[in-house]
C-alpha cells in the first residue's frame, strides 16, 4: 500500500473514530434519558398505588355486627375502576405511552373476589396477635386482604412498565445500530479511495504512477468530506430529537383517546360554562386551607352533588424556595389537604384524584406557584 492510501486510510479511521463516539456520546444521553424517564416512572407508580389505595379503601363496605365484608360495585367494575385510575394517572404525569397494556391478571381478580368472600368465620383459621376483641381481627384480617390486594396490584404494575422501558431501550438502541449501520459499513476487498494532496519531489518519487484510486462517487476530496460531516450533524439531529420524546415522556404510540375527558364533552354541563380548571392559593411553606380556600372548595362540593358525572383532580404545586424534595412532599401535603377537604362532604373516593409536581412546573411566580389546581373532568 502506498503513502497516498495510507494517508487516506489514517482519514477514514479519524472519521469512523469521530462518528463512533457521536454515536456512542448520543446514545449514552438516550440511556440518560431513559433512566430519568424511569424515575419520573417510578413516582408515577407511587401516585397511581396511593390513588388505588384511595379507592380500594373506600370502596368497601364492613360490617362488624353481620361479620360480612361487601363490595358498593361488582367485582368486575372495582376492576375496572382500578385499571381506569391507573391510565388516568399516567395521564396526568404525561407517561401513558407506557400504559398501553395495562391488563391486570386473574391474580388480582381472585384478590378481589377473596375480600368480597371474608366473614367472621374466618377468624377460626386467622391467627392473631392476642389482646383483640373479635371485632378488632375482624377488622385487622379485612384490612389485610385489602393489602394483599394493593401489593400485587403493586407487582403487576411494576412489572408491567418496567417491561415496557426495557423494551423501549432496546428499539432505541437498535435505531441507532440500523441507522448508522450503512454508513460505518466497510468492504474489506473494495480498493481505498484517494486523497487530494500536495506532494513534494520526494514524495512525488516514491509514489506509482501506476495509482489510479479515486475518491467515491467521483467527486472531489473537499465534497466528500463536506458530506461525510453532514452526515454527522444529521445523526446528532436525530438523536437530539429522540432524547427530547424521552424526556417529554410523550411516546409514539401513546393513545388518542383521553381518560381525562372535559366537562365541555359532556353535553349535559355545557351550560355551567365551568372553567377548565380553578386555582387554590396557599401560605409560604403551608398546606393548610385558608377559610377563603374553603369558600373556593364548597363551590366544587355543591357541583358535584348536584351533577354525578363530574370529576376533579387535585394537583399540587410549590414554589421553588427550598429544597426539591421538600417541595414535592408540600405539593403532595397541599393536594391531599384539599382532596380530604372534598370527601369530608360525601364525595366518593375515585371521584377525586391526587396528582402534585412538586416545583417541577413552577414558573417563578412567587405566592402563584403556590397553588393546587382543582381540573374539572366528566367521568
Amino acid at each position: 500500500m502506498n503513502r497516498h492510501s495510507i494517508l487516506w486510510a489514517t482519514m477514514c479511521s479519524f472519521l469512523v473514530l469521530l462518528a463512533w463516539g457521536v454515536c456512542a456520546s448520543t446514545s449514552a444521553q438516550e440511556v440518560q434519558g431513559i433512566t430519568a424517564m424511569q424515575l419520573r416512572v417510578t413516582e408515577a407508580q407511587n401516585l397511581m398505588l396511593q390513588n388505588v389505595g384511595f379507592y380500594l379503601d373506600g370502596a368497601v363496605e364492613v360490617d362488624l355486627d353481620e361479620g360480612v365484608v361487601d363490595w358498593k360495585e361488582s367485582e368486575k367494575d372495582v376492576l375496572k375502576q382500578v385499571t381506569r385510575i391507573v391510565r388516568q394517572v399516567g395521564e396526568l404525569q404525561a407517561i401513558e405511552g407506557l400504559m398501553d397494556e395495562v391488563a391486570f391478571t386473574d391474580e388480582v381478580q381472585a384478590a378481589i373476589h377473596h375480600v368480597n368472600e371474608l366473614t367472621i368465620r374466618d377468624l377460626r383459621h386467622w391467627r392473631m396477635a392476642q389482646g383483640l376483641s373479635e371485632s378488632e381481627q375482624w377488622y385487622v384480617m379485612v384490612q389485610t386482604a385489602l393489602d394483599e390486594l394493593k401489593m400485587q396490584i403493586a407487582i403487576e404494575l411494576k412489572y408491567r412498565v418496567n417491561r415496557a422501558l426495557f423494551q423501549q431501550l432496546e428499539n432505541t438502541l437498535s435505531a441507532i445500530k440500523d441507522e448508522d449501520a450503512d454508513w460505518l459499513k466497510v468492504d474489506d476487498n473494495a480498493p481505498l479511495p484517494a486523497t487530494d494532496w500536495t506532494l513534494s519531489d520526494g514524495s512525488s518519487a516514491a509514489l506509482s504512477a501506476a495509482d489510479g484510486s479515486s475518491w467515491i462517487g467521483g467527486g472531489n476530496g473537499e465534497t466528500y468530506f463536506e458530506d461525510m460531516l453532514e452526515r454527522i450533524v444529521q445523526l446528532l439531529e436525530q438523536q437530539d430529537g429522540r432524547l427530547r420524546a424521552l424526556e417529554s415522556g410523550v411516546s409514539e404510540s401513546a393513545s388518542e383517546v383521553s381518560w381525562l375527558p372535559p366537562v365541555l364533552s359532556d353535553a349535559r354541563l355545557k351550560h355551567l360554562r365551568l372553567p377548565d380548571y380553578m386555582d387554590v392559593s396557599f401560605y409560604s411553606g403551608s398546606f393548610k386551607l385558608s377559610l377563603n380556600a374553603q369558600l373556593q372548595l364548597n363551590e366544587v362540593i355543591e357541583l358535584m352533588g348536584r351533577y354525578p358525572q363530574l370529576r376533579v383532580v387535585c394537583t399540587g404545586h410549590a414554589d421553588m424556595q427550598g429544597e426539591r424534595s421538600l417541595n414535592m412532599a408540600l405539593s403532595r401535603n397541599r393536594a391531599s389537604s384539599v382532596r380530604s377537604y372534598l370527601l369530608q362532604s360525601g364525595v366518593k373516593a375515585e371521584r377525586v384524584l391526587l396528582n402534585y409536581f412538586g416545583e417541577e412546573r413552577a414558573k417563578a411566580a412567587g405566592a402563584e406557584d403556590r397553588r393546587v389546581e382543582v381540573r374539572f373532568y366528566v367521568n
